[in-house]
């Protein structure tokens, strides 16, 4: 489990401060070291995605109100600001691997970094507010494998977010207005938005230990060998992201919280729920079963012979067609209570031993959550070709 972005909101400031950081955002879009490599990017506008690796930082001088009509609408306030970033690419420059694991250090990494950057002192970050985190897992699939699952999602139903549902070859995206919950292939997503911003930041790193430590590297061989590790691991990870959104925080704290009262428990509690919750695998606390005899065994010992009968044939179908297809095929109440049995006795219908591809399944054991064995719960080998941060590029 990491931490990747996260959105914070600063306690009242002074005017003149807010105002000096404003100047400060204009003058410094982008902090470049002597080489001209690129170290942070400071900007004003909003990130384009989660895989925008920029550092927002937004002086506010209104925040919202809600008026006589209960309408809520911006008002002049007292002066703050807003800082957002992947704090995951900001500690190591990329996130395929590691990452922060505590909030509190995250935030206040954060918040320091910015202070750093601007030469300013900010309020102490234990005083902040929050208003998104992202919680990402990772598994170590073979890339046919992380193809096999993402064809498996296609074939399945989402009732609450199918609407709003972004499916593509290696990824798929449910936006909700209080979290949205993101499956994709890291391989595919670090060589299109990544590879060209870590090279050069390897690239310069190197060039600096030639130049200023005496060591005599082949600066692109060596480059070309990290960057290609990078991606092999990349290539073998399938990312699973809980995006939190201010809507969460309101409705189960009736506000946003301070960082202080937000718990890694908490947060990751919300990602195992929402991730549980789209993809029906049951109980986590339960292992989950989807060959047909163990799925056989599992509900017969659960409801008897004669329902643990009928319930397999249930499963059958369902592992077979489209859930919108059985939908038709069964009446409402009948289709929902089935499938909540199903779902009780911890049987998953995705990626069974009982589709056409029978055992040769890539995934037909896999499920996104911890306790499968592929999650990835320590950091990655400590290998040299790996060993890398934002560090050492401060260090230069």
């Amino acid at each position: 489990m990491a931490y990747d972005t996260i959105k914070l909101k600063s306690p009242a400031m002074p005017f003149d401060l807010v105002k000096y950081i404003e100047q400060q955002c204009i003058c410094r879009s982008g902090v470049d070291l002597a080489s001209g490599a690129m170290l942070y990017e400071i900007f004003t506008g909003e990130l384009s995605a989660s895989w925008d690796s920029r550092i927002r930082v937004v002086p506010m001088f209104q925040d919202w109100q809600i008026n006589a009509n209960g309408v809520a609408q911006l008002a002049p306030s007292r002066p703050y600001i807003i800082v957002e970033a992947s704090v995951h690419k900001a500690m190591m420059g990329h996130n395929i691997y590691g990452g922060p694991t505590v909030f509190a250090d995250c935030a206040r990494f954060l918040v320091d970094l910015v202070a750093r950057l601007l030469a300013v002192e900010l309020p102490d970050p234990q005083n902040w507010t929050v208003h998104r985190v992202d919680v990402a897992h990772v598994y170590n699939l073979r890339k046919p494998a992380i193809k096999e699952f993402f064809d498996s999602i296609a074939l399945r139903n989402f009732p609450r977010r199918q609407k709003k549902a972004a499916k593509y070859d290696m990824a798929v995206h449910f936006p909700g207005k209080t979290t949205t919950v993101k499956f994709y292939h890291k391989g595919a997503e670090f060589k299109a938005n990544d590879f060209s911003r870590v090279r050069h930041f390897i690239k310069t790193i190197f060039n600096y230990k030639n130049l200023n430590e005496g060591a005599d590297i082949n600066i692109k061989e060596a480059t070309d060998k990290k960057m290609k590790a990078l991606q092999r691991l990349a290539d073998n990870r399938l990312r699973v992201e809980v995006e939190i959104l201010a809507d969460k925080f309101q409705y189960d704290f009736g506000r946003n919280p301070r960082v202080s009262e937000v718990t890694d428990e908490y947060l990751l509690k919300i990602h195992d729920k929402e991730v549980e919750r789209l993809l029906r695998e049951g109980k986590q606390a339960m292992d989950t079963v989807r060959t047909t005899q163990a799925v056989m065994t599992r509900l017969q010992n659960t409801y008897g012979d004669a329902k643990g009968h009928r319930l397999y044939g249930f499963w059958c179908a369902l592992c077979t067609l489209n859930e919108n297809v059985i939908r038709e095929k069964y009446a409402k109440a009948t289709y929902f209570r089935n499938r909540k049995a199903l779902e009780d006795a911890g049987v998953s219908w995705r990626s069974s031993d009982i589709q056409v591809t029978a055992n040769d399944s890539l995934i037909h054991d896999f499920s996104p959550t911890r306790l499968d064995r592929r999650f990835c719960n320590v950091p990655a080998r400590n290998r040299p070709e790996f060993a890398f941060s934002r560090d050492d590029l401060l260090a230069a």
